[in-house]
C-alpha cells in the first residue's frame, strides 16, 4: 500500500485505495477527469471519473489499446468473441485484436 504522506510528496501517480474506494492518483490527486483502463501491482482496471469501477464488464481502453474487463479488471486469462455495443470484438489474453 502506497502511504498517503508519499501520494501527495512525490507526486505519485497510479491506482490507491482508501476508506471510500479504489482512485487514479496523478501528480498526487485523484484525477475526476480520468476514464479509461490503469493499472497497478494488482492488475490493470477500468477507471470512471477517477474510481475503480468493479462492476463493469465489457471493452475499454487506454493508450496502449483496447481490453476485455470483467468484474472491472482486465481478464488476461481471457480469448474469445465479445460482442460489446453491438459489435463483435476478437480478445486474445485480454487484449482486442484489431
Amino acid at each position: 500500500m502506497v502511504s498517503e504522506k508519499w501520494i501527495h510528496t512525490k507526486k505519485y501517480t497510479g491506482i490507491v485505495r482508501n476508506e471510500n474506494g479504489w482512485w487514479y492518483i496523478r501528480s498526487g490527486k485523484v484525477d475526476f477527469g480520468y476514464t479509461g483502463v490503469a493499472s497497478n501491482r494488482n492488475g490493470w482496471w477500468r477507471i470512471e471519473k477517477g474510481k475503480v469501477n468493479f462492476d463493469f464488464d465489457g471493452i475499454a481502453e487506454n493508450t496502449n489499446g483496447k481490453w476485455y474487463i470483467r468484474g472491472g479488471k482486465v481478464d488476461f486469462d481471457f480469448s474469445g468473441n465479445v460482442l460489446w455495443e453491438n459489435k463483435k470484438y476478437i480478445v486474445k489474453n485480454g487484449f482486442v485484436q484489431d
